[in-house]
């Protein structure tokens, strides 16, 4: 079969590997001009190490994990340390559970996936038409070319879902926050950036090095707004609006590193999940954020993703391509899996981003209890 995939990240790059290690014809388009840069580490976790090790890329992953070496300080508005926080106590599904750069992992990922596959960078899709002989999907290149199935691992504002299945508003639900990240820039006289979370109500403000350089990153609580998730001089404003909350600590230089326009790994985008009824229609499918996004606070995007490409894979390919056969099949294996993921963003959020002063002195308490076991 010919399968075209959108997006190579995570879910795409996974997708490009199984669908080709299966057999098939495999062309990958991207719309940026080479793997994204950038991004929080994430996590490899419970179903997502199975479909490592049966890649062969497991070993490799767990080499190049990030080692955290001591508990982060976690200040409060004024930049005094309240309480600390090691991530070794919190939101592992399974002992094995590994942490890793957002850049190392898509790196392993694209040297796993076979020679045969087409990868064009700079392209993305532009029109979707799906016919009982295949679905004919136009690229922003000017091509236009027949496929047996169009995978959509497009991220959270996939091209293909709202030219398959229908508008974003549909299926994306706002979560109540907003994240950022910057990687940050060398200070003035050779000093370090402090490593530390800062919290005030609503409002996380994080320094952390995961072997890649200093990143800061910013979650905040806010209704949803409206604007152009391309235009990065809107998100630079947005940013500085919520970070003005607050003047201690480093944060103004922080909020100076996210303004330039010349940083590095910059990214700015809602915390939302994606919800579906369905992930197949006809010779299209999604997966990923863009067809069941678990929201930063999850802690599962990068496992979903990995998971949904294998399942699809290994799905349509034991059905031989017949989608009223695979759909039913893909959606019985991976409905009660997403449905676990997605629940723990409702676990995340109170410990990540406390709403009131209230729930963040009960958070940094939990804190402190949690470092005194650890130290006895």
């Amino acid at each position: 079969m010919d399968v075209l995939i959108a997006g190579a990240s995570m879910a795409g790059l996974t997708a490009a590997h199984w669908f080709a290690r299966l057999g098939h014809r495999v062309t990958v388009v991207e719309r940026a001009e080479g793997l994204r840069p950038g991004g929080a580490p994430i996590d490899v976790r419970g179903q997502a190490l199975g479909t490592a090790e049966r890649m062969g890329i497991l070993d490799r992953i767990e080499a190049e994990k990030v080692s955290i070496v001591e508990p982060m300080p976690v200040l409060d508005g004024t930049g005094t340390p309240v309480a600390s926080l090691d991530l070794r106590w919190f939101a592992n599904e399974t002992d094995r559970d590994v942490e890793i750069t957002r850049d190392r992992l898509n790196r392993i990922l694209r040297e796993a996936v076979p020679d045969t596959v087409e990868f064009r960078f700079g392209t993305s899709v532009t029109s979707i038409a799906d016919g009982p002989d295949g679905v004919v999907a136009g690229l922003s290149d000017g091509r236009q070319a027949r496929h047996d199935l169009v995978v959509g691992a497009d991220g959270l504002h996939s091209s293909v879902r709202r030219l398959a299945f229908g508008p974003e508003k549909d299926f994306v639900r706002h979560f109540g926050y907003y994240v950022a990240l910057v990687d940050l820039p060398e200070l003035p006289g050779g000093r370090d950036w402090q490593r530390a979370m800062l919290n005030v109500p609503g409002l996380t403000i994080v320094v952390r090095d995961a072997g890649d350089g200093p990143q800061a990153m910013m979650l905040a609580a806010s209704p949803e707004i409206d604007y152009d998730h391309r235009d990065l001089q809107v998100q630079r404003r947005m940013i500085d609006g919520l970070l003005a909350r607050v003047d201690a600590w480093q944060v103004p230089a922080l909020r100076a590193a996210f303004a330039d326009p010349a940083a590095k790994g910059f990214y700015f985008d809602s915390v939302s999940q994606t919800h579906m009824p369905s992930w197949i229609r006809g010779r299209v499918a999604v997966i990923g954020d863009a067809g069941h996004c678990g929201a930063l606070l999850s802690g599962m995007g990068t496992t979903l993703a990995m998971v949904s490409a294998e399942t699809l894979a290994t799905t349509w390919t034991a059905h031989g391509g017949d989608a009223a056969a695979a759909s039913p099949a893909y959606h019985e294996r991976l409905r009660p899996y997403v449905d676990q993921c997605q629940a723990f963003a409702h676990e995340g959020a109170p410990i990540m981003v406390p709403a009131t002063q209230a729930a963040l002195d009960a958070r940094n308490a939990m804190f402190r209890e949690a470092a005194a076991k650890a130290g006895a």
